[in-house]
């Protein structure tokens, strides 16, 4: 049976494996969620069915104007996640 998938998906969470931790954000899986959504919400999606269809649509994932486009969506995601977190912080060890 096909099966219909979000490609533009699977580049958002191969791309946030990558540089999310490098981002200087917070890392809870809260807030990479959110960040996540936001960035899905404003990146153009690519649905696929085949495998010939997920592979084209992958080799896209590493053009220079898709890593800026969703490094830009990540950074703007981030500002508006920092601005009103939804987790609970908790103080370092040392500052107890």
């Amino acid at each position: 049976m096909k099966q219909l998938r979000n490609q533009t998906e699977d580049a958002v969470i191969e791309f946030l494996d990558k540089w999310y931790p490098e981002s200087g954000a917070c890392q809870c899986e809260g807030c990479r969620i959110d960040v996540m959504a936001i960035m899905l919400n404003n990146l153009k999606q690519r649905y696929v069915v085949t495998d010939t269809g997920a592979l084209y649509a992958h080799i896209e994932d590493y053009q220079p104007q898709q890593i800026v486009d969703f490094m830009t969506e990540m950074t703007q995601a981030i500002k508006v996640i920092n601005s009103r977190p939804r987790h609970v912080e908790r103080p370092l060890p040392n500052q107890e």
